[in-house]
């Protein structure tokens, strides 16, 4: 009996163990070591429970991963690893929580039974070749290959990678690899009850079993992965619509306020003989602030930056300009201001949060760098800014997070450009270079 708990005790932890591997994924809850070793008690007692029973009834010691005696044994071992299975998951419902509920939960447990399933058959093989059959050494080797194993997809599956937020189909992909994964483990149990099996089975059976778990892990997170780079899409797609739509309201705006600020300066000249020329002056300096209308040579860039100078005027930023907007014909009017609007955006929020006015700086400058058209963006900051994949790691809108940086880059990439940031000492610096055949660049893309 001892030697029965023993072994199923021996899966459950490596289930659970395996399914360990992916914790960076799941938010964990409030009294986790608590509620783990809770957990982990009242699974023990259901497996003696169980275990308990199957001696009762059959009157002989249930072994993990030996021969069954007929059908009725068989079926008993494929329900009970089932229900190891399920206590695991029972674990972890407790212990974490995710947005996307149980099923992004069980996702990962799927995952964590086939990287347990994927190690015990390799310490088969092992044993196999080495002639161990049982013992010390044979719980040695399993130990050692589950060990292993697990490392290798942590370094693989999990370190370094983000959960996404809402992935597509967590329920379809997670019940789909459960499928998979009964019908492989059910095989095993089947070819492993054959008494009449050889070593070329026994080798076949492994193999297959080994193979089949690491395309489930493989299946998993590759498409994991495109779902995640399909989202990016997505959010960047949406975010254009929302920038067309600000660009429209934008230019709708400055006209106004422009065409209002003409017939105020007619109307002051009127006033001139009523009023004090002190208090006339007053109202024309303030009328001028709402008519600094940025001139660079390209209309979309002077929308863009009239409206980020009258934002900067009121929140006490210096904003300086020396950009040739000619120069940026090639590009479409959109990917000017989803480019330069994200730019100057970030460069505020900034700028925006440092104490010392003086520093409160912006500049924009554009040159020729042999036949290329480069452009530089420049302003303080305060703190630390970290990187990730040469991009700034960014703390903004949930839904949006980081997202503007990249679109910047696509776009600066659609045209054969390079962009590259850097920040030291205080100052970041945003470099854009584009080649003098971007038009023909952007236009090879989008056939392509």
């Amino acid at each position: 009996m001892i030697q029965s708990v023993a072994a199923i005790t021996l899966m459950f932890f490596e289930i659970l163990a395996a399914e360990l591997v992916f914790l960076p994924f799941l938010e964990r809850r409030r009294k986790f070591p608590f509620l783990l070793a809770a957990c982990i008690l009242v699974c023990m007692e259901v497996i003696l429970m169980v275990s308990l029973l199957y001696g009762y009834f059959t009157n002989s010691i249930f072994a993990y991963g030996t021969p069954a005696v007929g059908l009725g044994d068989s079926l008993f071992k494929i329900v009970y690893y089932l229900l190891i299975f399920f206590l695991t998951f029972l674990c972890f419902l407790i212990c974490f929580r995710s947005s996307d509920g149980k099923w992004k939960i069980l996702f990962y447990c799927s995952g964590g039974y086939a990287a347990q399933h994927l190690a015990f058959n390799v310490s088969n093989m092992i044993r196999r070749g080495a002639g161990v059959e049982g013992g010390v050494w044979s719980f040695c080797i399993e130990a050692g290959v589950c060990a292993v194993t697990y490392f290798f997809i942590w370094l693989i599956l999990v370190r370094g990678r983000r959960p996404a937020d809402g992935e597509k189909n967590v329920k379809l992909k997670t019940l789909f690899s459960m499928f998979v994964l009964f019908v492989c483990i059910g095989l095993s149990r089947i070819t492993t009850d054959d008494s009449t099996r050889g070593d070329l089975a026994f080798w076949a059976e492994s193999l297959y079993a080994v193979i089949s778990c690491l395309l489930i892990l493989g299946m998993l997170f590759s498409i994991t992965q495109n779902d995640r780079k399909q989202d990016e899409v997505d959010m960047m797609s949406e975010l254009l619509q929302r920038e067309k739509e600000q660009f429209r309201l934008t230019k709708e705006n400055i006209d106004i306020i422009n065409i209002k600020c003409h017939d105020l300066k007619h109307q002051l000249g009127a006033l001139r003989g009523n009023l004090s020329e002190k208090y006339v002056k007053e109202i024309e300096d303030a009328v001028m602030i709402y008519n600094s209308t940025v001139k660079t040579g390209n209309d979309v860039l002077d929308v863009i930056l009239t409206e980020k100078s009258l934002l900067c005027e009121k929140n006490h930023v210096c904003l300086t300009c020396a950009l040739n907007g000619k120069q940026l014909a090639f590009m479409e009017n959109m990917d000017i201001y989803s480019l330069f609007g994200n730019a100057l955006s970030n460069a505020m929020e900034s700028v925006g949060k440092i104490a010392d006015e003086e520093k409160r700086c912006i500049s924009i400058t554009s040159k020729d760098v042999g036949e290329f058209f480069s452009v530089h963006i420049e302003n303080f900051y305060e703190g630390e800014i970290q990187f990730e994949n040469g991009l700034p790691m960014t703390r903004g809108d949930k839904n949006y997070h980081g997202f503007g940086l990249k679109s910047m880059k696509h776009i600066v990439e659609r045209y054969g450009g390079c962009m590259s940031i850097s920040a030291e000492n205080g100052k970041f610096c945003l470099d854009l270079l584009f080649p003098p055949d971007a038009a023909e660049q952007a236009k090879k893309r989008r056939i392509g």
